[in-house]
């Protein structure tokens, strides 16, 4: 199916969302896209999204429908100049504000620039844009982990938790980001808010592009430097697949009723931490035996320096395997309900084909 062509500004399209996101448009559209993407030292921002293209299968599709900026999120006014400024305000329809430092271990400094600051400077553009040009959206990629993965309530999708209880820097300045957002959309900016737990792999095959957040902690099991787990086997953790996550987003955008909502885009029954180590069993001698401890009957004192190494960081792990944070997903649920888009089954067998994806590309071979 083929809609009117818009123009989109997208950033963090070299991301896991913003990737698929970009290739869905690419696809199904005829819209035109401008793309801020970062150089690097030995690699021009416009090389790095041929590459990019090349690699998602979409070059030839893509061909002049897409203008790629020189930028920083992480600089005032994108990093742009004032040509290429005024031509994203007066040219955008759409904005797309997907870019973020989702590593868990990152420093509160480096997440704060990235997802605090990065999102501030998004903001700007589109104030901008829809004060003197004709931008109709902007869609923010939070996280539903804005509510805290310690905090235990169940997470209304059109509010903000008075005081969430963060396991890590991520969390923390996503939420403060989501906040401004928020005053954004309060103050007359058009905003949609989406908000994926854990992305993982595609819920078909399990391919990721980046192995980030639950995969780290997968291969701690497979070095065998993760034997005991403070937790319990029927704690959940939520994970969503990629495709789920871009295919809802893309049909969320095309409807007319979704400005100023939020958007919950996570696994209705997610898996236990039984159900992973039952996964884990089944692969032998690829993941040594891992012993599950209550919380209070664990002790790091009790562990040997390695471990106590290993242990320490886990820490920003650790809120996501004893949570008892919930998600409602009212909201989503309602205006997903004739797209064709259905909640994704995260089961045993979802399970297995991520850890198979990952094996496959020898992700468990290297160094923990």
């Amino acid at each position: 199916m083929k809609y009117r062509g818009k123009t989109l500004f997208i950033t963090g399209v070299t991301g896991g969302i913003g990737r698929e996101l970009l290739r869905l448009f690419v696809e199904r559209t005829e819209d035109r896209f401008l793309l801020l993407v970062r150089p690097k030292p030995n690699e021009s921002h416009e090389l790095r999204v041929r590459k990019l293209l090349d690699r998602i299968g979409i070059d030839g599709r893509a061909d002049g429908r897409i203008r790629v900026l020189s930028g920083n999120i992480t600089q005032p006014r994108l990093g742009l100049n004032a040509e290429e400024w005024d031509s994203a305000v007066r040219e955008t329809d759409e904005f797309y504000h997907s870019a973020a430092l989702t590593n868990l271990g990152a420093s509160r400094e480096e997440a704060e620039q990235i997802n605090f600051q990065g999102t501030l400077h998004a903001l700007e553009l589109a104030r901008e844009a829809a004060q003197k040009g004709k931008l109709q959206k902007f869609f923010y990629f939070s996280t539903a982990y804005v509510a805290g993965s310690l905090t235990p309530i169940h997470a209304l999708e059109d509010d903000l938790p008075e005081r969430p209880v963060f396991g890590n820097a991520y969390e923390a300045t996503k939420f403060e980001a989501e906040k401004r957002v928020r005053q954004e959309m309060g103050r007359g900016l058009p905003t949609i808010i989406f908000r994926p737990s854990i992305v993982v792999g595609d819920s078909k095959c399990g391919a990721i592009s980046e192995f980030n957040v639950i995969y780290p902690f997968l291969r701690l099991f497979a070095h065998g430097l993760l034997r005991k787990i403070p937790s319990q086997l029927e704690h959940s953790f939520n994970i969503v697949p990629i495709d789920f996550v871009v295919e809802a987003s893309f049909a969320l955008a095309q409807r007319t009723d979704t400005r100023n909502k939020t958007f919950h885009l996570v696994t209705e029954q997610p898996p236990t931490l039984k159900m992973l180590l039952e996964v884990k069993e089944e692969y032998g001698n690829h993941f040594p035996p891992v012993e599950v401890v209550r919380p209070e009957d664990f002790s790091v004192e009790a562990l040997d320096g390695r471990e106590k190494e290993i242990f320490s960081s886990l820490d920003p792990y650790l809120g996501y395997l004893g949570s008892c944070l919930t998600f409602d997903t009212k909201n989503a649920r309602q205006a997903l309900k004739k797209s064709g888009v259905s909640f994704p089954k995260t089961d045993h067998a979802f399970l297995k084909r991520l850890v198979d994806y990952a094996l496959k590309r020898g992700y468990f071979l290297k160094p923990a």
